[in-house]
């Protein structure tokens, strides 16, 4: 067995008292007809890492079946103590998997600092991967474990790579000063691992982000795989910097092959709003000839908002064609033009064409479409009343 460290004298002193709170209690609990006490010698002494893996896992089920009583945490401490100084990475990592299959949000407190202590400590890159499946599950422990998950970035094995990451992500706004490491995970030659980065530096709004978005933005003009480019697409949203680079990349992402990829392209746009008026030619091709009507309705909210009121006003005639069921035979399309026209109101009252491709809606083959239409005209018709004048005396 491993020596114990010293900056863990601290948790082995509650080890040996609840050692002592088990064996002299006469209601001790059992597993497969083993009490909680032999669990732990086998846990701690027995020479065989297989037999110290049961005794683990059994520990794991007495925690269960007592969590509100002093036998739980006795179990408790035992598996934390596998974790912490087994001299086997099997014991370890099977101590790190019942921990995360029996904790949880309000019972995490009893392992917590282990975690953390562990995964600072732990050189086996299974164990590490163990440990930080258990803290993503947990956010604050996340947190609480920063420097070591950053640390694990820069790991042999992509996979704890992409548990970091991905633990990372789950700190959100508070892991912000993680950007830097995160970014060469972009590049890394393995694919799982360029996802996590691209998911964690999407989430934890960044410093930096300006640029970051420009390197994703790149990205997705060079990239080939379309998990990642769904993944580039979301995160640049997420993001939410309207540079050139950006807006010129999520244009051209609105012609990928994929599916989705085209649809949340469409409503990344729609969410940068006028700041994205460079894409709405692109935004009405989409509307006039992508095979998916979803992905269409999108586009023609995407371009309702990205034009703005006034820019959309003045480009209502590219909108009139698309009203006609002969070239836009789904009515949901026909019903999101409608909508988005509708919306302008009494600005739009003197455009005689545009009212009278709403009047011909009125017998548009769908129900819906012609209930909006009607709306529409109602609002765009209807003069809206004069604001009043706080400052002015009601005369009755």
């Amino acid at each position: 067995m491993l020596p114990l460290p010293a900056r863990l004298a601290g948790v082995f002193v509650l080890f040996a008292f609840t050692i002592g709170f088990t064996f002299a209690d006469d209601k001790e609990p059992e597993f497969d007809g083993v009490k909680l006490s032999e669990w732990a010698k086998l846990a701690e002494k027995d020479p065989s890492a297989r037999k110290r893996v049961i005794a683990v896992d059994a520990l794991g089920k007495i925690w269960l079946e007592n969590k509100t009583n002093m036998h739980g945490k006795t179990a408790i401490t035992h598996i934390n103590r596998a974790l912490l100084v087994d001299s086997s990475s099997v014991v370890r990592a099977r101590a790190a998997i019942v921990l995360g299959g029996s904790l949880n949000k309000d019972d995490i407190v009893l392992s917590s600092k282990t975690l953390v202590e562990a995964l600072k400590n732990e050189k086996a890159s299974r164990v590490r991967k163990e440990i930080i499946a258990v803290m993503a599950k947990f956010p604050a422990v996340c947190l609480l474990g920063i420097e070591s998950l950053t640390a694990s970035l820069k790991d042999t094995d992509p996979t704890v790579k992409v548990a970091a990451a991905e633990a990372i992500a789950q700190c959100g706004v508070q892991a912000k000063t993680t950007a830097g490491e995160l970014l060469p995970l972009l590049k890394d030659k393995e694919k799982l691992v360029r996802i996590a980065g691209v998911y964690a530096l999407g989430r934890i709004s960044p410093d930096g982000a300006s640029t970051i978005a420009e390197t994703m933005a790149e990205m997705l003009g060079t990239e080939m795989d379309s998990d990642i480019k769904r993944h580039l697409v979301v995160s640049i949203g997420l993001l939410a910097e309207k540079s050139e680079p950006v807006i010129k990349a999520l244009a051209t992402a609105l012609f990928d092959k994929d599916d989705e990829i085209r649809r949340t392209a469409a409503r990344v746009l729609g969410t940068f709003g006028p700041s994205a008026s460079s894409a709405a030619d692109s935004l009405l091709k989409v509307i006039v000839s992508d095979k998916m009507k979803d992905i269409r309705v999108d586009a023609v909210r995407a371009f309702g908002s990205t034009l703005g009121p006034t820019g959309l006003q003045a480009r209502l005639k590219d909108l009139h064609p698309r009203l006609d069921p002969l070239k836009e035979p789904d009515f949901e399309v026909r019903l999101a033009i409608v909508e988005e026209i509708g919306a302008l109101g009494y600005a739009i009252h003197t455009d005689k064409d545009t009212l009278a491709a709403l009047r011909l809606r009125l017998s548009d083959p769908q129900l819906r479409v012609r209930e909006a239409a009607g709306i529409a005209i109602r609002r765009i018709e209807k003069k809206p009343e004069p604001k009043k004048d706080p400052n002015k005396k009601d005369p009755s």
